[in-house]
């Protein structure tokens, strides 16, 4: 990201300049060169964050609507279990949102399966509780949704290691861009305008940002 920044930096500072380098093709020409690497960046980084996020939130997004499925066929069979005074049905629905949330993914799809199978042969039953067959059928359908979407999200993953190896391709073009290229083309600048070089110069240094952020200074201490 500071990389990034300097080069932004870098590009700001021939635009503000455009008028004094415009009569040299040379300069021009790099100059294009490095906004185009910088608009591949920005638009591989741009990519490969929202394909990421855009995964992971329908992936949570199915999880959660399979929490409260599974919750609501769970309270049938538990309230079927009191009527009948079924002990194992009892257990077997006997879960919260705190331990379906909690679960590693692979206990997660087994509990929600071992529930579908459960209220599945008492379907009939459950409707007195508020418990519709597609409630049950739902619950089939979105653990095989949710199982779908790990492999998709592992591809995502993939295409991000290889944009991540795209962006160092892209980082690098730019680097030897400015090292090998214009900083030498800017060289003779430092005895033409001074300050203009030296304005170069401090746009091409790498400043972390978030280290010169202020810091909240710490409580006085007490007597």
């Amino acid at each position: 990201m500071n990389q990034f920044n300097m080069m932004q930096d870098v590009d700001q500072f021939f635009t503000i300049n455009q008028s004094v380098f415009s009569g040299n093709p040379a300069i021009v020409k790099s100059i294009n060169e490095l906004k185009l690497v910088i608009g591949d960046i920005n638009a591989i980084s741009q990519k490969q964050a929202v394909r990421t996020k855009a995964e992971s939130t329908i992936k949570a997004d199915i999880k959660s609507s399979l929490i409260d499925g599974a919750l609501k066929v769970a309270g049938g069979m538990s309230a079927h279990a009191a009527a009948t005074g079924d002990t194992r049905l009892k257990i077997n629905a006997d879960v919260t949102f705190s331990d379906l949330n909690k679960m590693r993914e692979t206990d997660f799809t087994i509990k929600i399966r071992a529930i579908y199978d459960t209220a599945l042969p008492i379907a009939e039953a459950l409707e007195v509780w508020g418990v519709t067959q597609a409630d049950i059928d739902g619950l089939n359908t979105g653990v095989e949704e949710f199982t779908t979407q790990s492999p998709a999200i592992r591809n995502v993953k993939a295409k991000t290691k290889q944009a991540t190896s795209g962006l160092k391709t892209k980082f690098d073009e730019g680097n030897d861009l400015l090292k090998n290229t214009l900083d030498p083309m800017m060289l003779p600048f430092k005895n033409l305008n001074p300050t203009l070089h030296g304005e170069y110069m401090n746009a091409r240094a790498i400043i972390d940002r978030r280290a010169t952020q202020t810091q909240t200074p710490p409580p006085p201490k007490e007597d």
